[in-house]
């Protein structure tokens, strides 16, 4: 379900920031390891990322679980924490593996049509699996913001450290590229697949006909050279960015 940012919604979303933020500088004060520390956020940017209620919800859980309590101790790989940071920590680790696992199982769904992305993409997810499954506190600095780095991009559902993103962005800047076609609306359908996950983007990938028209046209332009008019590839990227639309808001 689609969210409607009201008044209360945006004050609920700033007071728990604010109360994040500042069982950050707590924990700072007291010594602990940055890298065992998330990063401040705010409330703009955590409301780029939302696209549903259940999203805000799970978001709003999340900060409010964490806590500054606790006695600062060396864990194993030499980290300074709460032994609360560190369940925290391993929480969040944890909930990440189960919405993996989640994403593993629709992407085995998804028809074999690009095999490659596919397995691809599966070895990923087993290795983001594999790393978060560590005890976190023998991980030393070092192995920790790596740790860290592999929860940040699942927690954002960035797609932009997948090949087969960087591929398909390619195809689309090329085709508007040949076609003239105006910059505001390749942007416009590049800033949305940030709303998706990887798997749920692979899947329309293989399976939308929209998204097929964009491959289809790529490959042709760089077999036989560019034919298509720029009103027809206009209005084919057009088509593409009202059905990424409703995806979102059936989401």
């Amino acid at each position: 379900m689609a969210i409607r940012w009201n008044s209360q919604l945006k004050a609920e979303l700033r007071a728990t920031v604010k109360s994040f933020n500042a069982k950050i500088r707590r924990l700072q004060n007291k010594g602990v390891t940055a890298a065992l520390l998330p990063d401040m956020i705010s409330s703009k940017e955590i409301q780029r990322g939302i696209t549903s209620r259940r999203d805000l919800e799970r978001r709003l859980s999340q900060l409010r679980d964490f806590t500054s309590a606790g006695v600062v101790e060396r864990s194993e790989g030499g980290v300074y924490g709460t032994n609360q940071l560190f369940l925290y920590r391993v929480g969040e680790a944890n909930k990440a593996i189960n919405q993996i696992k989640q994403e593993y199982n629709r992407i085995e769904a998804i028809p074999t049509r690009y095999p490659m992305m596919k397995s691809e993409y599966q070895a990923n997810l087993d290795a983001k699996m594999e790393y978060l499954s560590r005890d976190i506190r023998k991980l030393d600095v070092r192995q920790l913001n790596i740790f860290n780095r592999n929860l940040l991009t699942y927690e954002q559902k960035t797609i932009k450290d997948e090949n087969f993103y960087n591929n398909f962005a390619k195809m689309i800047m090329f085709n508007a590229y040949q076609a003239g076609l105006p910059a505001d609306l390749t942007s416009r359908i590049l800033s949305k697949f940030d709303k998706f996950t990887p798997a749920e983007l692979l899947e329309m990938y293989a399976t939308e006909p929209t998204f097929n028209a964009v491959k289809e046209m790529y490959e042709r332009g760089k077999k036989e050279g560019y034919q298509k008019d720029s009103q027809e590839v206009k209005e084919e990227y057009e088509a593409l960015d009202a059905r990424m639309a409703e995806k979102i808001a059936e989401k």
